[in-house]
């Protein structure tokens, strides 16, 4: 086959969707190991793959070399001592990410860690809730919105047409997505908006009546957490495909 037969046969292939693989290297209390490759299941579940994944550029420490497809992100991620009970329960994100055929900026490393005290202090239903969170962050929620152009810092509004989409028939509601802005760094520009402190409703429900309070990616942690079809919807707009028809899922209580 000819060099530009060749290059475009590439090209081709690079725009193929295929399975999305969650791989998480854990070290600390072997009691969670299980949760965290449940969390990995579940968005696995839901993020089916990539709508190119094909390199055309990455971060020096990137898994990925040019010319290569994206199929699986690797996490590392911990449980140990960080700074003891009641300070900071965690960290999450993306380590390393590439530039795919479609212009889009994909994770592919990151890293999760969590204070141990804090962790084993928490219910099993509060702890995968975190874990779930916090690897949402490492997919790209959050955390490359304004490399993908959908977010700018400071507006509160997420301006992805999967999300906007979805935000009008899930929750009933006009304009787009609303961000949070308070909580301070760590929690503002990077989650859906509710009440700070996330102790009151937000009046913005869908058709099961669960507040958006609930919602897994919103900045602070409330009991009965679901995972809306908007927050599926919004890593379509940051380069992944999803299940066709997302729907929200019920966690267990927290």
């Amino acid at each position: 086959m000819k060099p530009l037969l060749l290059l475009l046969a590439a090209l081709l292939a690079g725009t193929a969707e295929g399975a999305l693989v969650v791989s998480v290297n854990y070290t600390g209390d072997p009691l969670y190991a299980g949760e965290f490759q449940s969390a990995a299941n579940t968005w696995q579940s839901l993020l089916v793959g990539y709508q190119s994944g094909f390199v055309v550029n990455r971060s020096s420490g990137s898994s990925y070399s040019i010319g290569q497809t994206v199929n699986t992100v690797y996490i590392n991620a911990s449980t140990g001592f960080i700074d003891g009970a009641g300070g900071i329960l965690g960290s999450a994100g993306p380590t390393e990410i590439a530039l795919d055929l479609l212009d889009y900026i994909l994770a592919t490393d990151g890293e999760m860690q969590f204070e141990s005290v804090d962790f084993a202090a928490m219910s099993a239903a509060a702890r995968q809730a975190v874990i779930l969170h916090e690897m949402a962050h490492v997919l790209g929620f959050g955390t490359l919105w304004v490399d993908n152009g959908v977010y700018t810092d400071g507006t509160g509004e997420f301006t992805g047409a999967n999300a906007t989409a979805m935000w009008h028939s899930e929750f009933g509601q006009l304009g787009t997505p609303d961000v949070e802005l308070g909580g301070g760094p760590g929690t503002a520009n990077g989650h859906w908006n509710e009440v700070d402190g996330g102790g009151g409703l937000t009046g913005i429900t869908d058709a099961s009546g669960r507040d958006m309070r609930d919602e897994l990616m919103t900045g602070w942690l409330n009991s009965n957490s679901f995972i809306s079809k908007t927050t599926v919807a919004s890593f379509r707009d940051i380069g992944f495909t999803t299940v066709p028809e997302p729907g929200s899922m019920l966690l267990l209580g927290c």
